[in-house]
């Protein structure tokens, strides 16, 4: 975690949560936006499937089954600036799940993209959201390989050979003849690498949190106090 704001905390209106696939991330933002709602504040959490979703991204567009978007334009990182104008004009504070990191900056990595090319999205992104200044959540599993086994094991078919078939066929996973749930493991094993990295350069205040399943009250409550 790197340097809290605490007076402008009072004023924030971004909340971005991220984390590996099966990290707690729906159930972090619900129960954050829950608990804002209840303190009377504004509050509203979108899954990152919402039909008005403030940020499209390829990747949810593809795991909806939507066609590509006639606007070429309709995935440009302009509409991280126009998410940041929206924060700043209104009063409600909007709680995104996966729309940064695991939507819109995975998906150069997962492609094999040059190391620097995915920092330069990361960049790009934080660069436009900064005068929202954001809070960024990371949810990381301390044991990678028992995290994927459960989250396939509670989500069952036909997700899990879904997952295991989207994972091996990353340009990543072929380049280094990876497949099955050795694939996935390892691809979140560099992952996870690669976001330290990022918050290294990271500029936003943010939160990185092990395993928020072993004690939501505990997780809830840091969280709680960082955004407000």
């Amino acid at each position: 975690m790197r340097g809290l704001r605490n007076e402008r905390n009072r004023h924030r209106r971004l909340v971005l949560i991220e984390g590996m696939v099966g990290a707690g991330k729906s159930t972090t933002a619900e129960h954050l936006a829950r608990w804002l709602i209840e303190r009377g504040d504004d509050a509203r959490a979108f899954h990152e499937f919402a039909d008005d979703h403030p940020i499209r991204t390829e990747t949810t567009d593809r795991l909806r089954g939507v066609t590509a978007a006639a606007d070429p334009g309709a995935y440009d990182v302009s509409q991280w600036s126009q998410l940041a104008a929206r924060c700043l004009s209104g009063r409600q504070l909007l709680i995104l799940e996966s729309a940064f990191l695991q939507n819109s900056v995975l998906p150069a990595f997962a492609a094999d993209a040059p190391m620097e090319t995915v920092k330069s999205l990361f960049a790009q992104i934080e660069a436009r959201i900064a005068p929202a200044d954001p809070l960024l959540i990371y949810l990381r599993p301390i044991d990678i390989s028992a995290a994927v086994a459960r989250v396939h094991a509670e989500r069952g078919e036909p997700w899990s050979s879904r997952n295991l078939a989207a994972v091996a066929s990353f340009a990543w996973s072929r380049a280094r003849g990876l497949s099955g749930q050795r694939a996935v493991v390892e691809f979140y094993r560099a992952w996870e690498q690669v976001v330290d990295e990022l918050f290294a350069a990271s500029t936003s205040t943010h939160l990185l949190l092990r395993d928020p399943q072993l004690d939501w009250a505990a997780t809830l409550q840091h969280i709680f106090r960082s955004v407000r």
